[in-house]
Order: structure tokens, then C-alpha cells, then sequence
């Protein structure tokens, strides 16, 4: 195993780290909220309007490279030659969008078979995910093993996700 993969390893196992010190937090602030809700409409509801979270990061990605190319005039992407700073922002781009279309039917999904008593981590991993996606962006702009951390705990999320609403289904 080379230097950078074992660097990328330790970085990842931080990222899980972190991702675990959030979830916990987010649900001893939440405490509980927004309550038991038995009602599966209630919940998707819910989660319909957190989803506005991940989209509306998303949203800012989207602006931010759009910005950048009219302020540095790189309007034609075709034809462009973007400096580094710029590709970050693109792949950053690029990533989100792939991780957001795993995450929000995942998350619809675990919304039809969590228990009345689980509904606070609907709440926490929409806030969880934006900040993992926060944390990708700003470590990839230091640099491109920085964004290992924010990568894995977003992976880690949609994994979990995946997991939980595998043994539901089918335990």
C-alpha cells in the first residue's frame, strides 16, 4: 500500500469519526424531535421538506461554479481550460450531484420503514449530509486528499442508509 493510500485510509477513518461525534450531537440537540410520528405521510412530509437541504446545497455548487465561469469569462466549458481552483469546484460538482441522487431515495426509502421512536435521524442525516458535503468541498480546496474525510462520511451515510434499509426490508 502506497504513502497516499494509507494517508487516504487515516483521513477516511477520521471522516467516519467525525460523521459519528455529528450524528450524535445533531440527536442529543434535537433531543427527540420532531417526536413519534407513526403516520408514514407525516414522515415523508417531513423529509420532503428537509430534502430542501441537500438540493439547496447543491444549488450553491451549481451557482458557484456558474459564477466562476462568468466572472473569469470561461463561458464556453467545451472550450475551456479551467485553472486548478476551478476543476476542484466542477469535480466538486460533479461528486454532489452523484452523492445527492443516491442520498434522497435512500433517505425516502428509510422513511417508509423507520419506527415512530427513530424519526429524530431523519432530521439528523439530511443536516449530516450537507455537512459532510461542506466538508468535502473545503478539503478538497486545500487539497485533493483533504477531501477524503468529507467523502467518507458522506459515503458512510449513503452506505448506513443502504444498510439499514436492506435488513428492514428484508428482516
Amino acid at each position: 500500500m502506497t504513502p497516499d493510500q494509507k494517508q487516504t485510509l487515516r483521513l477516511s477513518a477520521l471522516g467516519g469519526a467525525g460523521l459519528a461525534l455529528v450524528l450524535w450531537g445533531l440527536l442529543v440537540w434535537l433531543d427527540g424531535y420532531p417526536g413519534p410520528l407513526p403516520d408514514p405521510g407525516e414522515r415523508i412530509a417531513l423529509v420532503l421538506k428537509l430534502c430542501v437541504l441537500p438540493a439547496g446545497f447543491l444549488l450553491v455548487v451549481v451557482h458557484a461554479v456558474a459564477l466562476a465561469r462568468l466572472l473569469t469569462g470561461a463561458v464556453d466549458p467545451l472550450t475551456d481550460a479551467p485553472p486548478e481552483w476551478r476543476k476542484v469546484d466542477m469535480r466538486v460538482l460533479a461528486n454532489t450531484v452523484e452523492q445527492t441522487v443516491i442520498f434522497i431515495p435512500l433517505l425516502l426509502a428509510a422513511t417508509m420503514i423507520v419506527r415512530a421512536d427513530e424519526t429524530a435521524w431523519l432530521v439528523a442525516l439530511p443536516v449530516a449530509f450537507v455537512l459532510a458535503r461542506c466538508a468535502f468541498w473545503i478539503g478538497y480546496r486545500v487539497s485533493p486528499m483533504g477531501r477524503a474525510p468529507g467523502m467518507a462520511a458522506g459515503f458512510f451515510i449513503n452506505l448506513g442508509l443502504l444498510g439499514f434499509v436492506v435488513v428492514r426490508f428484508f428482516g
